[in-house]
């Protein structure tokens, strides 16, 4: 069953709109979409999915700081691969991301979620790299808001967040999602065993 029609997801922003109509962390998503590379063998692994045809629906919201950092090196990953890449804003949508619940309950973003060109369901990946989700994981779940303690816990959580993505980005983000889908394309080619 196809995730939405080809017709809903032609109306998904490309990411050259999504990125101009973006109202916070803008410069954040310019800097690393600049700043995304690729190594060889990670170029011909992209290569090698450009005859699929693959799309890629993204759900995220401009103030997520995760997406500013992941959303723009999923852009220059999908222009690598040759997929049709496009942005939903999750809080318009969550007739799709309630089908894309992290851990089953939450509406965790950014939200990739890889189709073949019939917009059939492949995989999806998010919300974080699980690099990433380990190193904040001793620090979760953070003092309620109004706590006196909150504060410092979540300035103490942005900054674990911000190593662990530093020593993940843009390779082991871009290794963890090509891990995902072609495990995922191995899968549904030997008929789901």
């Amino acid at each position: 069953m196809p995730v939405v029609s080809p017709e809903r997801f032609a109306t998904g922003l490309t990411w050259s709109e999504y990125l101009a109509g973006a109202t916070e962390h803008k410069e954040r998503r310019q800097a690393v979409y600049a700043s995304v590379t690729f190594t060889p063998e990670q170029q011909a692994a992209l290569a090698a999915l450009r005859p699929l045809g693959l799309k890629v629906l993204v759900l995220e919201e401009y103030w997520c700081g995760d997406a500013a950092r992941t959303g723009p090196l999923l852009a220059r990953f999908a222009e690598e691969a040759g997929m049709e890449a496009r942005w939903f804003f999750r809080d318009q949508n969550l007739d799709i991301m309630d089908q894309y619940l992290e851990n089953g309950t939450s509406r965790a973003i950014p939200c990739f979620i890889f189709m073949d060109r019939n917009c059939e369901y492949i995989v999806h990946w998010g919300s974080r790299p699980r690099a990433v989700k380990e190193a904040v994981r001793p620090l979760q779940p953070l003092p309620p808001q109004g706590d006196p303690a909150r504060p410092a816990a979540f300035e103490r959580f942005v900054a674990v967040l911000s190593e662990a993505y530093d020593r993940v980005m843009p390779h082991g983000v871009t290794d963890e999602l090509l891990e995902v889908l072609n495990s995922a394309l191995r899968k549904s080619a030997s008929g789901g065993a």
